[in-house]
């Protein structure tokens, strides 16, 4: 519509300037000036009328149509005629748009949680004139931001902080029917797993707790490691005490069934350094090294 009152000033402008000039001498010509503003005018009005009487949806869009002001229905994608001055369009996106939103709210245990949404939805295409009519073009600051901080809210009050962080994929998926609902009575589409909880933040008294308890679990770990390496130590001991008796009580049955001079023999053979000597003595006896071999080896 610019470009044809531009159009009218030129064509109004021209007629003044050829009425001048017919007050003006013979050598003072405007009539070219006159006639060229005159066209150019003419042009300009025909030419903005053309165009808008002319729309051109982009594809991820659709284009309201209002007669007046007044929503009457709306235009898909492609080339469209409107009566100017009667119909005006205004166009709204319907491909996929991103949102990150962030709601504090108080856990089951009372704790502040602020949590970051990452939200994927759509416009929907077939009720793009009534989302207009009801909410306008500001729908993000109006219908989805307090959708989902009101989600955030309902869902961080049913877990404790805790349990927020060890059943997150629970969490989201209750975040997401939450503000699928609320979203979807202003025609406003969640796509498919179109919820992300980006991040949880809590208040530095509970991240100190946190810390402090992972500390005592490990030291708790480790004492138990300790405890149980002990308890194997202790075990392999009896069980060596064991060994050493049962080694003891089959020496003594030894020296009751064979004579003390083979088991005396056996346990010279495990300590011999590789020297034979003739003769050796234990408790005070003198024996024939020779002979006990000789009795061994048999």
């Amino acid at each position: 519509m610019a470009i044809v009152v531009l159009g009218i000033i030129l064509l109004v402008s021209g007629i003044v300037v050829s009425g001048l000039n017919k007050q003006t001498s013979d050598k003072a010509n405007l009539r070219p000036t006159a006639w060229i503003m005159n066209v150019v005018g003419v042009i300009m009005i025909v030419g903005g009328l053309l165009s808008s009487t002319v729309i051109i949806v982009p594809a991820g869009h659709s284009a309201v149509l209002m007669r007046f002001g007044a929503v009457q229905g709306q235009l898909d994608e492609g080339f469209h005629f409107i009566i100017p001055g009667i119909n005006s369009t205004e166009l709204m996106e319907v491909r996929t748009q991103k949102e990150e939103s962030t709601g504090s709210a108080a856990s089951r245990d009372l704790q502040v949680v602020t949590t970051t949404v990452a939200l994927n939805f759509r416009v929907d295409r077939s009720n793009v004139g009534e989302l207009y009519q009801n909410v306008g073009r500001e729908y993000k600051a109006r219908i989805i931001d307090p959708a989902v901080q009101e989600s955030i809210k309902t869902v961080t009050a049913k877990y404790t902080a805790e349990d927020l962080i060890r059943s997150r994929p629970a969490v989201k998926n209750e975040v997401e029917e939450e503000i699928t609902a609320r979203l979807k009575v202003y025609n406003l589409l969640v796509e498919p797993n179109g919820v992300s909880i980006t991040n949880f933040d809590f208040s530095p008294e509970f991240n100190k707790a946190i810390e402090a308890k992972q500390v005592a679990q490990q030291e708790a770990e480790k004492q138990k490691y300790v405890l149980q390496r002990a308890e194997t130590e202790r075990q392999t001991m009896v069980a060596k005490a064991k060994g050493e008796a049962e080694s003891a009580k089959l020496k003594a049955e030894a020296l009751k069934v064979q004579g003390a001079e083979l088991v005396v023999a056996r346990e010279w053979i495990e300590k011999w350094d590789g020297k034979l000597p003739q003769v050796s003595s234990s408790g005070g006896m003198i024996f024939d090294v020779k002979s006990l071999m000789d009795k061994a080896a048999q």
